[in-house]
């Protein structure tokens, strides 16, 4: 895809008796495709002068706890010791990143039920409303985030509460609109991660001999053990304790709607979510895409090639559903650090640094290359035009994508946040139920300049995915958002941008 941005990964560890900070390391980095723009941990020792401690910065989870100096590594890590620890990585924003937007967010008080450090992944969507209220009450904000007001209410609960936990996170669920898995640690040696109530995002925990552990996905906890993970249900809140978890209700459960998009694109391959293999939903996604193939592909001149790295299984079993697996081959190479829709500014320039062609695979040959999804279109153009044709000498390209068109923005955590940025969303009355007329998709096709496209229908995604329409978010596909901010932001905007539509001359 390399063209979306704004997801990030937590994990949480309890390891009495030891120091838990080699683990909360290594789960980070089991979790650094969700972000590499900055990393961070807090962890606490109640031996230590400060009794809980935040070490972040910008950069890869390597870059920031030493680099390739293993001494260095080993020093922070010591100087970090604590038996309870959470760690956070996190993907670029469409502004400035410094250390002091990185997760966690650590906020000291002379109070040891008032010190603590939390992070998350998600977004707030109904940011706009809780600054607006968190300001009444005197509460000041210095940073462009959601963490930030995040951070405010968790003050101002707990200053409520007395800082009894369950209730702290109770009133948070009433005051958040949107995806938010939390990861919360105190100077009182409290632990606790957290899934919002409508489950958009993965989270999973495990108890071992070594310990107890959570994260935003499995693969972070494979390491631990791949037996008796227990996936975290929406509302549900996890308190690590003494190397066990206690799970309790601190919401009412809303919709389901995990994001379909963790399968196809965000999650390692490696990661099963709510009880599913992300490789073999990728898997019959490519399965479902040979079920509605035009061409009248052969062995001698076509070859079927992934964007890496998300396509790989998905290329792969479209290969083998047509009947022809021998022309499946690695015709792209990323050559490039992390995913592209990390990265800011040109993303064509950046897209033609990241790949590399191989021009005996591709060179004379018509290329079926298959990506997860199609954003904005900068990068599959690029790869058409750059790579495959002008460097690799394809005779033809034809475009497969593994998802529906994608016509309107994303509010609980991936940076599609407008219409006007989304290629597909100016013909969403020629989509239906995924599939998009011809002059739709010809239209497209020649903006990212293939001979074809074919994009998966709505019916393909769920038979592949296995789930029922009503326990995913689709919203980006059909706009349908399943929290109340998200409704509003989408009835709002999309006014706006049919306006924007009429007002455009004729062609």
């Amino acid at each position: 895809m390399g063209e979306l941005n704004e997801f990030c990964g937590i994990c949480a560890a309890c390891t009495p008796g030891r120091n838990a900070c080699p683990d909360l390391y290594q789960m980070m980095k089991d979790l650094q495709h969700r972000g590499q723009a900055g990393a961070g941990m807090a962890t606490y020792d109640p031996d230590r002068k400060r009794i809980l401690k935040t070490h972040k910065r910008t950069g890869t989870v390597d870059e920031v706890f030493g680099g390739e100096d293993q001494g260095g590594i080993q020093d922070i890590l010591q100087e970090m010791k604590g038996s309870i620890g959470i760690g956070h990585t996190r993907y670029g924003t469409s502004g400035s990143l410094t250390s002091r937007h990185v997760q966690p967010f650590e906020r000291v008080h002379g109070l040891r039920g008032k010190w603590f450090a939390f992070g998350f992944n998600g977004h707030i969507a109904n940011r706009k409303d809780l600054e607006s209220r968190i300001k009444d009450l005197g509460y000041h904000l210095m940073l462009d985030t959601d963490t930030e007001v995040m951070m405010h209410y968790f003050s101002h609960h707990i200053s409520g509460t007395g800082g009894e936990l369950k209730e702290v996170f109770r009133r948070m669920s009433l005051d958040l609109d949107g995806a938010y898995n939390m990861a919360f640690i105190d100077a009182m040696g409290d632990l606790v991660v957290a899934r919002d109530p409508w489950g958009i995002r993965p989270l999973s925990s495990i108890v071992t001999e070594n310990g107890s552990f959570a994260a935003s996905e499995t693969c972070a906890l494979y390491r631990q053990g791949t037996e008796d993970i227990h996936h975290i249900e929406p509302g549900e809140m996890a308190i690590l304790r003494d190397g066990g978890i206690e799970y309790h209700r601190f919401a009412e459960r809303r919709k389901r709607s995990l994001c379909f998009f963790e399968f196809i694109y965000f999650a390692s391959v490696t990661s099963n979510l709510d009880g599913r293999s992300v490789y073999e939903t990728r898997k019959r996604c490519g399965e479902e895409l040979a079920r509605i193939e035009t061409q009248d592909i052969n062995d001698r001149d076509w070859v079927v090639i992934p964007v890496p790295n998300t396509a790989r299984p998905i290329a792969n079993s479209f290969a083998k559903a047509l009947g022809h697996p021998r022309i499946y081959e690695e015709g792209l190479i990323a050559v490039g650090k992390g995913r592209t829709f990390i990265d800011e500014g040109d993303r064509s320039a950046k897209v033609r640094r990241k790949f590399m062609p191989i021009p005996s695979v591709l060179k004379g040959k018509k290329v079926i290359v298959i990506d997860d999804s199609i954003v904005r279109s900068t990068t599959m153009a690029t790869i058409v035009r750059y790579h495959l044709k002008e460097v690799g000498g394809a005779k033809e390209v034809h475009v497969r994508i593994a998802t529906p068109p994608i016509i309107a923005p994303c509010y609980y955590g991936i940076d599609m946040r407008t219409f006007d940025e989304l290629v597909a969303s100016r013909y969403e009355e020629m989509i239906t139920s995924g599939i998009m007329d011809e002059e739709a998709r010809s239209c497209i096709a020649q903006k990212i300049n293939a001979e074809s496209l074919i994009y998966l229908t709505h019916e393909g995604l769920l038979r592949a995915l296995g789930m029922d329409r009503n326990n995913l978010c689709m919203a980006c596909l059909d706009r349908r958002y399943p929290t109340p901010a998200g409704q509003e932001l989408d009835r709002v905007n999309h006014e706006h941008f049919s306006k924007s539509l009429r007002e455009l001359p004729d062609p």
